[in-house]
């Protein structure tokens, strides 16, 4: 794993040595990260479609330590979403998807959960003056679509698309992105409903996502940013009783190249890494390669 990991920061330090002078705004949660479609400064409306594959995952405990995961050995993933500018500071997006699961020549097939996204500058970049960095409020909000953990029927979990619950999220981006190297970080918190399931009424605890970006455009229309995200979990209650050692803790890593056409279709590929670095707990790890098509209206 510490191979793998040298090998990503080798990789984006490459990236940060050639990167060119031309830069611009965008987000550091975004492009990877988190959010899968992100307005640019100049846009007014988005098509994103990607396609994601997961594999060589392992489970880890409570305690940190990795074993054979119980779940799908592969995961495929149809991301579909659109972004509409309200207006020059605000914007909204919708994602849905539909996924498929494999085990062993078992496959299922299902829709998982949806999602509302808002962003709204508070503070716009200036071309002037490159160190005054975009600053963006976030709210969004997950409906819980998809089947859960709580209400499988297949083994494997070959069933499982969903988080299970409805979830709010408030947050703030901090972006500067108007130099030749950029660079920003995001905080993002989530408040889980209760949800009634086949096991019982789960309550999940509070979420906290802190994301870290760095990246450039080594070449002009096309940027490579690469970042950290520690996701924290408190515990969940299941029909009001605690469960003991039900936290959550996972490190991932993310490496994205994106082309950035003012006119016409835009391109993207992320690779990602769950439980990739530091301490995890109750998490799963894997890799996963998304493959996305993005085309502005």
């Amino acid at each position: 794993m510490q191979k793998r990991s040298s090998m990503f920061f080798l990789m984006l330090l490459t990236v940060l040595l050639s990167a060119g002078r031309q830069a611009m705004a965008c987000s550091s949660c975004g492009s990877g990260g988190a959010d899968p479609v992100i307005l640019n400064p100049y846009e007014n409306h988005k098509l994103y479609l990607g396609l994601s594959h997961q594999s060589d995952f392992r489970d880890i405990d409570q305690h940190g330590t990795k074993r054979r995961s119980y779940g799908p050995q592969q995961k495929q993933s149809l991301d579909l979403a659109y972004a509409q500018r309200l207006t020059a500071r605000a914007f909204v997006s919708a994602v849905t998807n539909f996924g498929r699961n494999a085990y062993q020549g078992q496959s299922e097939m299902q829709n998982g959960d949806a999602s509302l996204h808002m962003r709204f500058n508070v503070v716009q970049p200036n071309i002037a003056e490159p160190w005054i960095p975009q600053l963006q409020l976030l709210v969004g909000h997950r409906f819980a679509l998809g089947r859960s953990i709580y209400d499988q029927r297949r083994d494997h979990a070959l069933d499982v698309f969903g988080a299970g619950y409805d979830e709010t999220y408030l947050g703030a981006d901090l972006w500067y992105g108007m130099s030749s190297i950029m660079f920003g970080g995001s905080l993002l918190f989530g408040r889980p409903d209760s949800a009634t399931s086949e096991a019982g009424t789960v309550k999940p605890g509070p979420m906290q996502r802190a994301i870290a970006t760095v990246g450039g455009m080594p070449i002009d229309a096309v940027k490579i940013i690469g970042g950290a995200i520690q996701e924290k979990r408190e515990g969940f209650m299941l029909d009001g009783a605690s469960q003991p050692d039900s936290d959550r803790l996972t490190h991932d890593l993310f490496l994205t190249m994106e082309t950035l056409y003012p006119e016409g279709s835009n391109y993207r590929v992320t690779l990602n890494r769950r439980a990739a670095f530091g301490s995890n707990r109750n998490a799963v790890e894997a890799t996963a390669i998304t493959l996305a098509w993005m085309r502005a209206l």
